[in-house]
């Protein structure tokens, strides 16, 4: 079955790296998992071409690496403040530069992280590379884990954007009308278009101990009222293959959580001389399970902390919304498949999955 959903929908993408030109195939996703992970880690930290002339799209004019530059992803939409908007509001044009979240003068390069490092900056407890002192990557304000802190931000490249605008997903409303609809059978399942992709990314803050040893020379930088902080993981998902293909990547000086898997590819040599040749692949996942039914395993130091143990895939099956006021069922350190119950009672559906992206039901607003 993924055989013949890859052969229809195999594409080609092309980004400038320092070798040439890296071909995404997305044949990949199965047949050479971690070739396809850094073939997209190649991708989306390219650098941006200026965002007035469009978002999310490469400067092919130069190579990856390239100092002070902003890479693409970080030009794609920010799901707390310019996809789920107050009120459930229809957020606006996918060029659009006028929300919080976004390129802050349309220009590369620039401090693309004014609004999110704003915030970790007030952080009562503090914000530094010790992870005992960080949450998990949640939402700070939305959702199941509202007031329980958390770090970082997810974006939506253009595809996974326009799906939540053109279907209306963007506000709790939205959701559940599209979740009455698949109940009564007038829609198919929540899926999204084989082209898209969301990243997470968390960031650790340099104390004055950091930056006198030059640890912050090494890292992929933002910079906040004097302050410098450095990308430490980075989650990338993409519609590769029906249930999403999953990697992990993060910095060579984050703690081991025991769990990584194999990388049988290597870092590509278009990154070596620059900051990301500090960067390396934490794993990879495709299935819930392995091919003898053992549960698979995918987590990054920062993102899970606390709950390094887990499945990003398992979990994010959790993902759902509901026809009604039930509430969803909420991200959970869960291992293997789904259980079927969670969604369906009395051969009826009472949850709807939102095609794995928790973003969705966590950020969504009430249009009231």
């Amino acid at each position: 079955m993924h055989r013949t959903f890859l052969t229809v929908v195999t594409t080609v993408l092309l980004a400038q790296a320092a070798s040439g030109q890296v071909v995404l195939n997305r044949d990949d996703a199965l047949d050479m998992p971690s070739r396809h992970a850094w073939n997209l880690f190649l991708l989306v930290n390219h650098p941006a071409a200026d965002p007035k002339s469009g978002r999310g799209v490469p400067d092919l004019s130069k190579r990856i690496g390239a100092p002070g530059t902003t890479v693409l992803w970080e030009t794609w939409r920010l799901s707390e403040t310019e996809v789920f908007l107050p009120k459930g509001i229809q957020p606006p044009d996918w060029n659009d530069l006028t929300l919080p979240g976004g390129p802050v003068t349309g220009k590369v390069p620039e401090l693309p992280k004014h609004l999110l490092l704003a915030k970790l900056a007030i952080r009562p407890q503090g914000f530094n590379n010790d992870r005992s002192r960080v949450g998990p990557l949640f939402d700070p304000n939305e959702g199941v884990f509202k007031g329980q802190g958390g770090f970082g931000e997810s974006r939506m490249n253009r595809a996974t954007y326009e799906f939540v605008k053109l279907n209306k997903l963007y506000s709790v409303e939205g959701q559940r009308k599209y979740a009455q609809d698949v109940v009564v059978g007038n829609k198919s399942a929540l899926s999204f278009p084989v082209d898209s992709m969301e990243v997470k990314a968390a960031w650790i803050e340099f104390n004055q101990q950091d930056l006198a040893a030059g640890k912050a020379s090494r890292y992929y930088l933002a910079e906040y009222d004097g302050k410098k902080y450095g990308l430490t993981s980075l989650h990338i998902i993409t519609k590769d293959i029906p249930n999403w293909f999953w990697c992990t990547f993060h910095h060579v000086d984050s703690p081991n959580t025991g769990i990584e898997t194999p990388d049988t590819y290597g870092r590509p040599k278009a990154l070596t001389g620059t900051v990301w040749e500090n960067y390396k692949l934490g794993g990879t996942q495709t299935d819930f399970v392995t091919s003898v039914g053992q549960p698979t395993l995918l987590s990054d130091p920062y993102i899970e902390a606390g709950f390094e143990r887990s499945s990003c895939i398992s979990c994010h099956a959790r993902a759902t919304v509901s026809a009604d006021s039930n509430p969803p069922l909420g991200s959970r350190a869960v291992v293997g498949v789904p259980d079927p119950g969670d969604y369906v009672k009395n051969g009826k559906t009472v949850l709807m999955q939102t095609d794995f992206l928790f973003s969705l039901p966590f950020r969504a607003k009430s249009e009231k």
